[in-house]
């Protein structure tokens, strides 16, 4: 998906959360021109907006097709330890098959890291204020949170946002089991777990019975 392409997603998007609501004033020539394709529609402007209105976390970035639906906010390119790293690249660990202990975060639990690694954008961490030996990446395993992510997407988690903060997109580790979910907060010290797919029920657990290892703020997808 080309930049062209994700502004005109972000445009049609954000008409359809603004349809029948009213713009506030203040940000009502900024929005139209953002959805006449008038402006710039970069990934700072399309987060900031997607926290400020009470949008899911990547709503602005959703197509209407499930086979091909996936949020990209980076690109991942085959390369092998022999190519150089561009100026603008850091690597970061990628966890490719997870097992964890419960209870337990990424430091002492990961069994089969053997030294795979991603490379990721220096501005792009840069913009989201991501320190790079505080960051780590994983795969998204099954349909749970399509359309947003896919089965098979790679993920970035910034293991030192563990705060959480409702309708934002987390790493658990939930009994042993990695998990990328929706949380929100629940009087008397629980927590709701949520998916995308409205195939799945959401989850209400204590705050005991899952470990948060980060939040996550990047994504690049296979696709078929």
């Amino acid at each position: 998906m080309n930049k062209n392409e994700l502004k005109e997603i972000r445009a049609k998007n954000l008409k359809l959360w603004f349809s029948g609501k009213t713009i506030p004033p203040k940000e009502k020539s900024y929005i139209s021109q953002l959805i006449n394709g008038k402006a710039s529609f970069g990934e700072k402007s399309a987060r900031r907006l997607e926290q400020d209105y009470g949008m899911p976390s990547f709503y602005l970035d959703k197509t209407s097709n499930n086979k091909s639906n996936a949020t990209i906010l980076g690109a991942i390119e085959d390369w092998d330890s022999d190519t150089p790293l561009d100026d603008d690249e850091v690597e970061v660990p990628f966890y490719k098959d997870i097992r964890l202990s419960a209870g337990n975060g990424f430091a002492d639990d990961i069994e089969d890291y053997n030294g795979y690694k991603l490379r990721l954008s220096k501005s792009t961490m840069k913009r989201y204020g991501i320190d790079k030996n505080c960051t780590v990446c994983v795969v998204v395993d099954g349909d749970s949170m399509e359309p947003v992510f896919r089965d098979g997407a790679r993920v970035a988690i910034n293991l030192t946002d563990r705060h959480i903060r409702d309708g934002k997109i987390y790493a658990i580790n939930h009994d042993g089991l990695l998990r990328i979910k929706i949380l929100e907060k629940v009087p008397g010290s629980q927590v709701k777990i949520k998916s995308y797919n409205s195939g799945y029920d959401d989850e209400i657990v204590s705050q005991d019975e899952i470990t948060i290892l980060g939040r996550v703020w990047w994504q690049s997808s296979i696709l078929d």
